[in-house]
């Protein structure tokens, strides 16, 4: 998938870039080694020290992409790979996402629902957030921009265009169990449930659903 998009959008020497959601800048380190100028954001402060330490000449910084802290026309390329759907308002992160670009916005997202067994996993995370964390868990999601027709929806109100739309098959692996619970539970959506609030405790107990 990345190689998809970084050949897509022509990254290359010169082109600056921001990652949306960059997690630990596995993204950013593929477009540096083509010669791009790189930033990334992440709500997981862990996350974002790996890609920090990964990727030492990106711009990475610990925050939220629906307010994101870069002037106006900052970017050539912004992309978001599995990010703006857990966004509390879609519409809104995208138009940020314009915002700061003078060029493409990069969305990807996941079709395949009943298959991955994704939905599960964050669903049990949901009692485990602060109340006030729910409403928007409901609202968003791993799927919230995966029905037919509803990221043309939120792109058309957010004005952007569709100028390319490709499917692409791809395959997450892990060595092992407790590699896949620490990835998921090191993941922005559920940064939430790590805040003063939540109940870290029990994430471990939780992140069972993984196992299934």
């Amino acid at each position: 998938m990345y190689e998809h998009v970084l050949n897509k959008a022509g990254i290359r020497s010169g082109t600056s870039v921001l990652d949306c959601g960059c997690g630990a800048g596995r993204f950013l380190r593929l477009a540096v080694d083509r010669g791009a100028r790189v930033a990334g954001i992440d709500a997981a402060d862990g996350l974002v020290q790996i890609a920090v330490s990964g990727v030492p000449e990106a711009e990475v910084r610990v925050g939220d992409f629906e307010a994101l802290p870069w002037p106006d026309h900052a970017f050539d390329v912004v992309t978001g790979f599995s990010t703006f759907q857990f966004a509390d308002d879609h519409a809104g992160a995208l138009r940020e996402a314009r915002r700061v670009t003078r060029g493409q916005v990069w969305v990807v997202i996941p079709t395949r629902l009943a298959e991955s067994g994704i939905p599960q996993v964050f669903a049990s995370l949901t009692d485990l957030l602060p109340a006030n964390a729910v409403p928007s868990l409901k609202l968003s999601g791993m799927y919230a921009l995966s029905a037919t027709g509803k990221l043309d929806e939120v792109l058309a109100v957010a004005d952007l265009r569709t100028r390319s739309d490709a499917t692409v098959d791809g395959t997450v692996e892990f060595p092992d169990v407790e590699a896949a619970i620490h990835a998921f539970l090191s993941a922005g959506a559920t940064t939430p449930a790590f805040r003063p609030g939540g109940r870290r405790a029990g994430l471990a107990s939780r992140a069972r659903a993984v196992r299934r």
